[in-house]
């Protein structure tokens, strides 16, 4: 039986902040143009994030190097859903790579996609979604009753996004000189590894091209031929991240060129 609480909990949720923080620019935009555009741009940038996830990782690497493996796992365990106090430092990295390729689709890439296609509302509405997944999307109780529908909208919603990364990855993988052909190999063989719809598809990308493997102990594996990751592929990874988000962010000026022709820009 359909549990409908989990659909209003998420229209009562997402709705209604989408639609405040859409309004709010549009009117502000008849008052006084300039203030309207600040506004936007704000709210816009409330719905991706380049730096957290890419601070954390850079973090975590200055800990390993130095020997903190302490602050290491305390930093790591703050960004992942496992116990990091028994992995090793192959391990360890590797929850952080594969936290890192997450969060280039969840945080950043689809959140762009959206904005791209359908301006502020789609953006925010990826957001939201994503929000609501991170807070009640879980399964098992007490969360799957209420949480479902969340889970599933996010899962709708990114994708796309998630099959687009691949591509953008193998794309930065070839400006760096990693193996691209690998980045698009193990992510069209291996994406389905992770119990996840969407996230193997860019954590599988990130294995090929820094030709390692990455495991969540128990759960799964992607490309388990290759040695597990050291120091050196983390910090790789966080530059393939880097490269990942400028191809990403010109793919979406070239849409938003694209839509500017046909729509409003300020949806």
């Amino acid at each position: 039986m359909v549990n409908f609480f989990g659909i209003f909990l998420w229209f009562i949720s997402v709705i209604p902040i989408m639609i405040i923080y859409y309004l709010v620019p549009r009117i502000l935009m008849i008052i006084n143009v300039v203030v309207g555009i600040v506004v936007y741009a704000y709210f816009l940038k409330l719905t991706f994030s380049i730096r957290l996830m890419r601070d954390y990782a850079k973090r975590i690497l200055k800990g390993i190097e130095s020997g903190d493996l302490y602050n290491a796992r305390m930093l790591t365990q703050e960004i992942v859903r496992r116990n990091v106090w028994d992995l090793d430092t192959a391990h360890l990295i590797s929850a952080v790579i594969e936290s890192l390729a997450e969060s280039f689709v969840d945080g950043f890439l689809s959140p762009l996609f959206y904005f791209a296609l359908f301006g502020l509302p789609g953006a925010l509405l990826q957001r939201l979604s994503n929000t609501m997944d991170s807070m009640v999307g879980y399964r098992g109780w007490p969360y799957e009753d209420v949480g479902w529908f969340s889970a599933r909208v996010d899962t709708v919603l990114n994708y796309i996004p998630a099959r687009l990364s691949s591509i953008i990855i193998s794309m930065a993988s070839g400006l760096m000189g990693l193996n691209w052909k690998e980045s698009i190999l193990v992510a069209f063989h291996e994406h389905c590894n992770v119990g996840s719809v969407n996230s193997g598809w860019p954590m599988a990308s990130f294995a090929g091209a820094l030709g390692v493997m990455l495991e969540k102990v128990g759960a799964y594996k992607i490309n388990d031929d290759a040695p597990g990751p050291d120091v050196n592929k983390l910090r790789l990874a966080i530059k393939l991240f880097d490269v990942s988000v400028i191809i990403a962010l010109v793919i979406t000026l070239a849409l938003l060129i694209l839509r500017a022709f046909l729509i409003s820009l300020f949806i």
